[in-house]
Parts: structure tokens; C-alpha cells; sequence
């Protein structure tokens, strides 16, 4: 347990050295953003070692990431000499507070670490992926890094999580195969201290004088945000167990591999479930689409929990916690928009800058901050500006200022936050390529409200326990008048858009216009358009499927409604921004209702998988502070408080507490932290010859291994040198490359090229496209001798000098 001892050492110093940055510029929150100072630290380091190794002024290496510290850490000491306070004396003054979210982060990253030590296998899913762009970042020596499964070229990905990891790989002086893991642990204790964070400080603004709840809210913010699960797990329980053995709710269910009737067995035999080693997998898939013709179409609904248990570090996990951070910059901000007297026009707007320097978080880290978000998961920075924008004008709106007052703050914060967050990381762009290719709108698939709320059954119950509470303190009349809106609303936003898309399809097959993304006749779609309007079942060839109805939107508009119509001015200040986490996640479930952004997939999974994922996040918060509220206000509804919110508690615990053993395989196998110790049981021969490729090859020489060819993707064994050493191959995962790049020109480009390489005998030809694609070392083991013929591998014999050999696996360099 060195490795993980040693790192949350850097981690701790790290917050330590970024925590003058986090005090001037967190201000308004009253924590200071104690909780936020890890990842606001690792961001700006990150940000100037990537633009220091992109320009050439530093090093892409442990001292260019050391100078980047330093320069952090001396703009952090500038600015707390500057505002005149010291951020040493407020943490004396604090040190309770302090030792609270030390020793949740210390709990966090211990307890994951450990279970990560056995379970940490960097293989399957996307962590080949993953762990060859953060190899990549590491043996860079300069940025912007190169592709390891596309040689001569560089990432085209949002790959800034990759940069942070790297940067704190290059600090510590540890190997990938180890930082992976510590990676996975140390972001889900980041995730956990930052959401506790947020808890803290909601809860302080509304009763500063009561720290111990402020605390429990912490700590529940935390729980719901990184540790619940949602209500699969108890579905499967009671699946596995046979305690609903009616075959009718789980065909009525529709939850992929719960939709067959269980059978009969009983605890604790029943658990875990026989042949189901994934069991744990289920919780992201409850939601359920259709294609026209009835086939399954996979939705991804990840949640925070899963991606942690699953433990790839796929970017909208390396986002976490600097989304959090970026709601903790939205809280300052609706603070001091309560405060600022307002603009008249443009050009007081150094005025407005000066004020946001002394008074608020200072204008220059809202961009490093958003337009970060793009660079590490572009989804999250439009999301997550509209929420800066908005906790701007509600506050000053909440503050009883007029909407004159405070329209030109918002126009100067949209386009300042919007075009300096484009242009600070403007080399990021240049290199960037999406398959993404605009929105459509959702013509067939809604989500139905069992599996919405199998999804997010207990944020749902909290927040709308929360909102009705609220909505009874209002006199007669106000509640009535709220009631007439809601249901307004529920109308307009939940029911009127859905008869809207049918009415779209219906002008469509009118005048026989062509829908984009409808892949099949119009005629053919019109059972699954209508079981958007009306519940029950749709018959497709003759077979049943279950409408989705409209009622999943008619919820989310009923919640988002609710909540803003009881918006007051003067308002508190917590209940007012936690009202805006409740719309903002609302919107977004409410939005992939309707529209979904085209990629190569077709479908809207990715869309939901992005969206809902922000939602829990949202929502989460939301939930936490809102039992808090509840708990203070039950009076005598406490003893029904406390079982309602134990079982809720309880229940979405059971995730964990049931996946945990499954994932770790019972805890049976030695742990360990590295990554790569399960290629000593798989294929030795191929570890060994990865060491002595990271030992003795310096730079980015391209390699030749076995190629992902024709479309290839999650498969491990295809681009593995190159995923462990960081090194170029000629070609790894053509899928996913043709993902990240939007075409598969270049792929199909060397394929014919590949089958040459691997399959010819032509010794000249080889050589020719040897150095068309600069091949230095070739690369033949297991997977080679499976995969081409025998005499085709001799040919390299002839051209090549052996520089490795080992069992079946031999490394060749190309003479000079």
C-alpha cells in the first residue's frame, strides 16, 4: 500500500498548495472552498502544464508538472496578500471543519483503494482505451499527445482528465499500471469530499448556526451523489430471490434480464444470482428503447456509483469533481449577484469585473473552469454554464433587483465565459473531430415512468415531498393558484410537446416528407408515435411492447413548474439555488424526452447516458439538502421522517452493499494495485515483453502489433502494446477511432495496407510500407500467431533484428 500512501500524500499537498487559490476565490461561500481546493488545484496545475507542454515552454515530464505547481501555488499566495486576509489564520479558526472533510476524503480514498486492490485488472470495457491515452499523456514530450492506436496523429477526444491523471502520474513517480487504480480512488474520494462540500455550504447559508446538520447534510450530499445506487438492485434482489414471482410485473417491467419469470429460490442461496458474474452491470441499463421493428436498443444510464464500481475512467468520471466544482462556482455566483447594485450598460463593465475580484469568485477562473469542462467532458459545458448563467440572474432577480439591472451581467458572462472558455483552450479544438452531426427530435422512443423511476425513484421522492411541504406553507390562496400552475404546466411542457411530435409525424406522412433518423417507413413508426400519447401497448407485427405514455414528461414539467412558480423575492438564499438544481435537472431529463444529438449510433443513448448522468448529480444535492429541510421542519412527522428516509437510505445502499462483493469476486485473490498483474496469469510472455518496452524504448517510436481492424472495438487483445506502453501502433480500436474522428477514411486508408504488412510475403513491399508508416519495432505474440499465418510472421525474421524474445512473444527493431 505504498503507491496509495505516497499519493494521497501528493493529493494532500496539492489541496494544501492550491488552498490560497480556493480561499480568494471562493469568497462568498462560507467554507471558502475548503472542499473544492483538490480539484480546483489539479485543474489550474493541469491547465498550465498542458499549455506549457502545448507552447514548449515546459516540459510534458515531472518537471514541467513541478513547475506548474509552483506557479499555481504562487498565484494562489499572490492573491491572498492581495485581498488582505490570510488563509492560514480562517483555517485555524476552522479546524474542525477541516479535519471533517480530511477525514472523509482519507475514509473515501482508503476504502476505494482497498477494493480497487482486488479488482484491478485494466482490462475490458473502455479501460484499454483509457489507460492507452493516459500511457500516451505520460510518454508525451510535448502536447498536444499523440494517438497510441493511430500513428501520426494526435488525440481527438476530450482528453483533459488524462492530462490531470498524468500530471499527478509525473509528480509521483509511479507507474500507470499502478496510478490507474489509485485514479479510479482518488476521484471517487475527490467526487465524494466535493458533493459533501456543496452539502455543507447550502446548509450553512440556510442555518449558519447549526453545524452538526450542517455536517449530516455533508455527509448525506456525499452518500447520494457517489455511494446510492438506484432501485435496481432491489428489483434484482427480489428477482433473484423469487419474493414477486408473478411473470406479468417483470414482463410489465421490461428490464432487460429481469423480464423473464424468476425462479424459485430462497436466501441467502439465491444470492448472487447463478451465471451472473455482471450482475452489477444491470443498474445502467434499466431504461429500455425499441427499435420500430421491436428489437432492443441499448440506452445507457450510468449513475456515479456504477462508474466507480465498473472503474473505468472514462471522462464523464474524470469530470465529477470538477463539475462540482463548477457548481460550486454557480453557488458563489448567485451570491454575489445578490449583492452586486447592477449594470446600465456594456460599458460599466470594469466595474462589474472589479466588483467579481473583491466580492465574488473573480472572472478569470469562470472560464478556466467551464471551458475546462469541454476539454474533459464537452457535454458538460453547456450544461453547466446555463447553470452559471441562470444562478446569476436568480439571484439577483431573488434580491429584488429588475431584470434591467442585471440583463447586461448576463449577456457580458455568456459571451466572456462562453468565448474565453473556446479560446483558452483553443489548441484542444483545433485538434478536435465528433461523429456528433446536430439533434433530432424523438419521434418513438420515450422513457417510461416504471423504469424512470427504478432510475431515479428516490430523488423523485424526496424532491416532490420537498416541493409539496414547501408549497403547504403558502396560504390558501397562493396554493391554489400554485396548484392551477403546476397543473399548467404539466399540460403545456409535458403533454402538449408529445402531441406536438405527433403531429410532426402525422404532416410528415401527410406530405410523405422524410424524417432524419427514422429508419423506417412513416406508416411503420405510427404505433410507437401513438404509445407516446397514450398508455399501453403497442403491436408490432402482432406482437405486444409497452407505450411509454406522457407521463415521464408531464412529471418533469410538473416538478420544474413547481418548484419556479414558488420562487419568491427574498427569498433564502439555499432554498432558492437548490430549487435551481431541481429545474436544471428536471430539464434535462425532460429534454431527451424530445430531442436527441445524432452520432453514429442513430439512437438517443448517448444523449440519455450524458444528460441523466448531470441530472443524478443535480438532483443528489438537491435531495440531500431538501431531507435536511424536511427533518427541521416534521416536528411531529419526525418518526415518519425517519423511517421514510432510513428506507430510502437503506435501499439505495443495497447497490453497493450487493455489487461491491460480486465486483471484487468475494475478496478471495491477494490484493493488489497493479494493473497489469493479471497478464502474468493470461499471457506472461506479452508483460514481459511490455516491461522491457517501457524500460528500454525512449520517445514515440511506432510500433506493428496485431491491429482492431474493420470496425474493431472493446476487445483487449487488439492494440495491447501500445494501450501498456503508450506507444504508436499503426492502428488499435478502428471503431472507436472512427468515433473519435468522425470518418473512417484513414482506417479504411490502412487497412489494405495492414493485410499486407501481416499477411504478404513480399519481403520489398513490406519493407516499402514499413517505412511509409516509420515502423521501428514489430511486435509478435499470442494474438499474432492466432490471427495471420505462420510463414507471413517469418518474413520479419528476414527483415528485422530480434531485440526480445520471451516464450511465444519476440520484439523486432527495424535495421538501421
Amino acid at each position: 500500500m505504498v503507491p496509495a500512501v505516497l499519493w494521497w500524500l501528493l493529493l494532500f499537498l496539492i489541496g494544501a498548495s492550491a488552498w490560497p487559490l480556493a480561499f480568494t476565490i471562493f469568497r462568498p461561500l462560507p467554507d471558502r472552498g475548503l472542499a473544492l481546493a483538490r480539484p480546483l488545484g489539479l485543474l489550474i496545475m493541469s491547465f498550465l502544464w498542458w499549455w506549457g507542454g502545448s507552447l514548449g515552454v515546459l516540459p510534458a515530464s515531472r518537471g514541467g508538472a513541478l513547475a506548474a505547481w509552483g506557479l499555481a501555488l504562487g498565484l494562489g499566495l499572490w492573491l491572498a496578500q492581495r485581498s488582505g486576509e490570510s488563509p492560514w489564520r480562517w483555517l485555524r479558526a476552522h479546524s474542525g471543519l477541516a479535519m471533517f472533510y480530511e477525514l472523509l476524503f482519507l475514509v473515501a480514498f482508503l476504502g476505494w483503494t482497498l477494493f480497487r486492490a482486488y479488482n484491478p485488472e485494466i482490462t475490458y470495457t473502455e479501460k484499454p482505451m483509457e489507460l492507452a491515452f493516459l500511457n500516451a499523456v505520460v510518454r508525451a514530450e510535448r502536447f498536444p499527445p499523440h494517438d497510441p492506436w493511430l500513428s501520426g496523429f494526435a488525440i481527438s477526444y476530450y482528453y483533459f482528465g488524462y492530462i490531470i491523471l498524468g500530471f499527478l502520474t509525473e509528480l509521483s513517480g509511479l507507474s500507470t499500471r499502478f496510478t490507474f487504480n489509485l485514479g479510479v480512488s482518488s476521484w471517487f474520494a475527490l467526487t465524494l469530499l466535493a458533493a459533501a462540500g456543496l452539502g455543507w455550504n447550502l446548509w450553512s447559508f440556510y442555518r449558519p448556526e447549526r453545524s452538526r446538520a450542517a455536517r449530516t447534510v455533508a455527509l448525506l450530499s456525499a452518500f447520494w451523489v457517489g455511494l446510492a445506487g438506484n432501485g435496481e438492485a432491489i428489483l434484482d434482489l427480489a428477482h433473484s430471490c423469487g419474493w414477486i414471482r408473478d411473470p406479468g410485473f417483470w414482463a410489465w417491467l421490461d428490464i432487460p434480464e429481469l423480464n423473464e419469470p424468476p425462479a424459485p429460490r430462497s436466501w441467502p442461496s439465491c444470492w448472487p444470482p447463478p451465471n451472473r458474474v455482471w450482475a452489477w452491470w444491470r443498474a445502467s441499463r434499466v431504461v429500455r428503447d425499441y427499435t420500430p421493428d421491436g428489437q432492443h436498443q441499448e440506452v445507457i444510464d450510468e449513475f456515479p456509483q456504477f462508474s466507480f464500481l465498473l472503474g473505468d475512467l472514462h471522462p464523464h468520471v474524470l469530470a465529477l469533481p470538477f463539475t462540482l466544482t463548477a457548481i460550486g462556482l454557480a453557488l458563489a455566483a448567485f451570491q454575489t449577484a445578490r449583492r452586486f447594485p447592477g449594470l446600465s450598460s456594456l460599458r460599466e463593465w470594469m466595474a462589474f469585473l472589479r466588483f467579481l475580484q473583491d466580492h465574488g469568485p473573480p472572472f478569470w477562473i469562470l472560464p478556466i473552469v467551464f471551458g475546462g469542462l469541454a476539454f474533459l467532458n464537452t457535454w458538460d459545458f453547456p450544461i453547466y454554464t446555463g447553470l452559471l448563467l441562470t444562478a446569476w440572474a436568480l439571484g439577483a432577480w431573488s434580491a429584488g433587483r429588475p431584470l434591467a439591472s442585471f440583463q447586461w451581467e448576463i449577456v457580458g458572462l455568456a459571451g466572456g465565459v462562453l468565448g474565453l472558455g473556446v479560446l483558452l483552450y483553443l489548441p484542444f479544438y483545433l485538434g478536435f473531430r465528433s461523429q456528433a452531426s446536430g439533434f433530432l427530435p424523438n419521434l418513438y422512443n420515450g422513457t417510461r415512468l416504471p423504469q424512470f423511476l427504478v432510475m431515479f425513484g428516490f430523488q423523485v421522492t424526496g424532491l416532490i415531498l420537498l416541493l409539496l411541504v414547501e408549497a403547504s406553507r403558502r396560504g390558501k390562496g397562493d396554493l391554489e393558484r400554485w396548484g392551477k400552475q403546476v397543473l399548467i404546466g404539466v399540460l403545456g411542457l409535458g403533454l402538449v410537446p408529445v402531441g406536438l411530435l405527433v403531429g410532426l409525424y402525422e404532416l410528415a406522412r401527410a406530405i410523405q416528407l422524410p424524417l432524419p433518423g427514422v429508419p423506417v417507413s412513416l406508416e411503420a413508426l405510427g404505433p410507437w408515435v401513438y404509445g407516446r400519447l397514450f398508455d399501453g401497448q403497442v403491436l408490432v407485427n402482432g406482437k405486444p411492447f409497452p407505450g411509454s405514455g406522457p407521463w415521464v414528461p408531464m412529471l418533469l414539467a410538473g416538478m420544474a413548474v413547481g418548484v419556479s412558480t414558488l420562487w419568491r423575492r427574498g427569498s433564502r438564499e439555499a432554498s432558492a439555488f437548490v430549487g435551481l438544481l431541481m429545474v436544471w435537472g428536471s430539464v434535462l431529463a425532460w429534454a431527451v424526452e424530445f430531442v436527441f444529438l445524432r452520432d453514429f449510433f442513430g439512437t438517443r443513448m448517448n444523449t440519455v447516458f450524458k444528460f441523466y448522468y448531470q441530472t443524478w448529480v443535480l438532483w443528489s444535492i438537491a435531495l440531500a439538502w431538501g431531507m435536511g429541510a424536511l427533518w427541521e421542519r416534521g416536528g411531529r412527522a419526525r418518526p415518519l421522517l425517519a423511517g421514510l428516509f432510513g428506507s430510502m437510505i437503506a435501499l439505495s445502499a443495497l447497490y453497493p452493499a450487493l455489487m461491491i462483493p460480486i465486483k471484487a469476486e468475494s475478496f478471495a485473490r491477494p490484493p493488489t494495485l497493479d494493473g497489469y498483474a493479471y497478464l502474468a496469469r493470461w499471457t506472461p510472455d506479452d508483460l514481459t515483453a511490455i516491461e522491457w518496452l517501457n524500460q528500454h524504448v525512449q520517445g514515440t517510436p511506432v510500433i506493428l502489433e496485431a491491429p482492431g481492424w474493420h470496425g474493431i472495438s472493446f476487445q483487449p487483445e487488439f492494440g495491447r502494446f501500445a494501450a501498456h506502453t503508450g506507444l504508436p501502433t499503426v492502428l488499435g480500436w478502428a471503431g472507436h477511432e472512427h468515433q473519435w474522428r468522425g470518418s473512417y477514411v484513414e482506417m479504411a486508408r490502412r487497412e489494405p495496407d495492414l493485410e499486407i504488412l501481416w499477411r504478404s510475403l513480399d519481403l520489398e513491399y513490406t519493407r516499402r510500407l514499413m517505412e511509409k508508416y516509420r515502423i521501428i519495432y514489430v511486435i509478435i505474440g499470442r494474438t499474432e500467431r492466432q490471427e495471420f499465418p505462420p510463414q507471413a510472421l517469418e518474413k520479419f525474421e528476414r527483415l528485422m533484428d530480434p531485440v526480445f524474445r520471451s516464450g511465444e512473444t519476440v520484439i523486432y527493431r527495424r535495421r538501421e
